[in-house]
């Protein structure tokens, strides 16, 4: 048997011994567990993580993960991102406080912030204390069920813009509204992969609990920050249709739709691993907005430098799709 420590974090060496012949074991220098809080008779876990083992004791032990925020040293306009930070580094509680004691502005944007966030819920709240806790088990968790119900709003979000676009008329302001407002659903969304893809970062026991791999959580990771940009440009499709003085005439119409109904192709077809028709579709797209874009820069009209902004959005979207091809096809190589 042989061992090497160096500063107490370090790599230490150790074979594996026979007892009693069918069992193996492992020593642990007694320093180097009992700063850990390892003792006799400590259950301790071990999880196979590729080429090797990872040992953790039971979730009994895991510390609490708190983050805490002063409202007066971050400002009230931006308390609502420092919560959605804490919530997406995978707090366990956030706790917000102020020594002159909330406004009342600032305590419906914590209160609105908490409500936003799946999971997570206010529960305790004083003159200069808001805790909010998560409720949130892993274990109830998928994280390609939410990207699945992130890829359907994202794809409605950017449908049901282009469609408003089109339409130029009350019922399609209504429905630009609506865009805008799933927003919000899809940052959510967003907001409970990146929590449990960065809390499966530093505990195998979360990886465990959601059944997948870390490859596999990071892969879901990256393409839902795909998707969620997808819906912030339908977003700025819906608020173009909002904004605009006519829809684009006949023939443009039919254009945008098929170009539209093109670039959304590119992210379905990603996600469902035919990363080659996906990438092929890609170029075609940004051929035919560049074409297109030309042409509104050569015609007159009070609204072109508006239809071209969806133009943009909409090879963006393709563009996304591609990254989420090259994610696909990155996960696949071993």
């Amino acid at each position: 048997m042989t061992g090497t420590i160096t500063n107490g974090n370090g790599p230490i060496e150790r074979k594996v011994q026979v007892t009693g012949g069918s069992t193996y074991t492992v020593s642990i220098p007694k320093a180097w567990a009992n700063d850990r809080e390892i003792g006799s008779g400590s259950p301790l876990h071990l999880y196979p993580f590729d080429d090797r083992l990872v040992v953790a004791r039971p979730g009994a032990d895991v510390p609490i993960r708190r983050a805490s925020i002063n409202v007066d040293a971050v400002g009230g306009e931006a308390l609502s991102g420092w919560i959605e930070a804490a919530y997406a580094a995978g707090a366990d509680e956030v706790v917000i406080d102020s020594e002159t004691g909330f406004d009342s502005t600032e305590r419906r944007i914590a209160s609105e912030s908490i409500t936003r966030l799946v999971g997570i819920e206010i529960s305790t709240e004083s003159d200069h204390e808001i805790v909010a806790r998560s409720l949130l088990d892993p274990a109830e968790i998928s994280l390609d069920a939410t990207v699945d119900q992130l890829r359907r709003i994202a794809l409605s979000m950017h449908e049901n813009a282009i469609r408003a676009v089109l339409g130029g008329n009350d019922e399609s302001e209504e429905l630009a509204r609506h865009v805008v407002s799933r927003d919000n659903d899809a940052d959510r969304l967003f907001a409970l992969v990146s929590r449990q893809f960065y809390r499966a970062l530093t505990d195998v026991r979360e990886i465990d609990k959601l059944q997948t791999g870390r490859k596999v959580a990071f892969t879901w990771f990256r393409t839902a920050r795909q998707l969620e940009r997808v819906g912030d440009h339908a977003e700025r499709i819906a608020d173009i249709a909002i904004r605009q003085g006519e829809p684009p005439n006949a023939d443009l119409e039919a254009q945008f739709e098929s170009i539209a109904a093109d670039a959304r192709h590119v992210v379905r077809t990603a996600i469902d691993g035919e990363t080659e028709t996906a990438l092929h579709r890609l170029d075609g797209v940004v051929e035919r907005v560049e074409t297109l874009d030309r042409d509104l820069y050569e015609a007159k009209g009070d609204d072109n430098y508006l239809h071209g902004q969806v133009l943009e959005s909409i090879r963006r979207t393709a563009e996304y799709g591609g990254n989420i091809a090259e994610v696909v096809t990155l996960a696949e190589i071993v």
